[in-house]
């Protein structure tokens, strides 16, 4: 069998999967480090870890499991290997869930506690914040009951909040949930509508494109928070911006955007009470350490013969 990593693991960590992939039965490593090279080796490669463009795929015609180096799907699943039902992916879900969560409720906490203008006044040397909430005992929406999901609503125990949350698959109200319910378009104006702070954690796919737009956005109190740390794209970024120069909603705090970098003409640049990062959510100092643990144990149960974790329903995005 042969292998192809085309990822950016160091020479150790090739030698510890090169030496595994040996001792379950003479596999071969190949490396790639662009997609030219990873074209010239594709044709009798089974399996694939880290990137896997559509022309290697297409390329790859023994190929049988794809390890992503990403959680989120939405940009690797293009058609011709959503069709190739003898190809199994798997993704990186929750691998990263708990700075995921952190960052959530760094973003929360930022917006609540006014932390924005205060920081904003250091520049100018002025002795004056924003304006404080406290969000002990308020209500928590969560959209997506992941990884990230469930890590923001874990932190959330030590508020005392009430969570509520929507999510296609678990129903069940644990971990802390009062009540959660389906993702539909009423359960999402029912969730909006009752919740201080809403904590957008669910995959980008085509039913969750531009789920929250204006309509939604007037649900929600004016004096709520709206995260978003899992994908761009789900929130309709024109409609977030005038939300909140109308002051529909108090504040929002986006790790992610439809479009990265977000273009210089958007208007979610000149938004108040608005705070931006880069796609930093699932960073971490133990993210190189955990991604390659994580793909050299997929490896291993792969060659003995197990089924690897974390395999994605391709047609439904997650």
């Amino acid at each position: 069998m042969k292998i192809l990593i085309h990822f950016g693991f160091d020479e150790s960590q090739i030698e510890e999967l090169r030496e595994l992939a040996d001792r379950c039965g003479s596999h071969q490593v190949l490396l790639a480090s662009a997609e030219e090279e990873a074209l010239l080796i594709a044709a009798d490669i089974e399996v694939i870890l880290g990137h896997f463009p559509e022309p290697v795929t297409q390329a790859a015609s023994s190929l049988r499991w794809i390890q992503s180096f990403s959680a989120g799907m939405d940009k690797l699943l293009y058609p011709s290997i959503i069709e190739r039902d003898e190809v199994t992916i798997s993704n990186m879900a929750g691998l990263y869930a708990p700075q995921g969560g952190e960052h959530a409720w760094a973003l929360l906490l930022a917006l609540a506690r006014g932390m924005l203008p205060s920081i904003r006044n250091m520049t100018t040397r002025e002795w004056k914040g924003g304006v404080s909430t406290e969000i002990t005992g308020t209500t928590l929406g969560i959209l997506g009951l992941g990884g990230f999901g469930q890590e923001t609503a874990q932190r959330a125990a030590g508020f005392d909040m009430r969570l509520i949350g929507l999510d296609p698959i678990r129903l069940e109200p644990e971990n802390g949930f009062s009540e959660v319910r389906t993702p539909t378009k009423e359960n999402l104006h029912w969730m909006l509508s009752e919740s201080d702070s809403v904590v957008v954690a669910c995959p980008l796919t085509a039913e969750t494109h531009h789920m929250i737009g204006a309509e939604e956005l007037a649900q929600m109190k004016s004096s709520a928070y709206l995260i978003c740390t899992s994908r761009g794209g789900i929130i309709e970024e024109n409609a977030l911006a005038e939300a909140l120069q109308n002051g529909t909603i108090a504040g929002s705090g986006i790790d992610v955007t439809e479009v990265e970098p977000l273009p210089e003409e958007s208007p979610l640049w000149d938004a108040p009470n608005l705070i931006l990062t880069p796609h930093r959510a699932g960073s971490s100092q133990h993210r190189p350490r955990k991604t390659f643990e994580f793909f050299r144990d997929q490896l291993e149960r792969y060659l003995t013969g197990e089924t690897p974790r974390n395999i994605i329903d391709k047609r439904r995005g997650y």
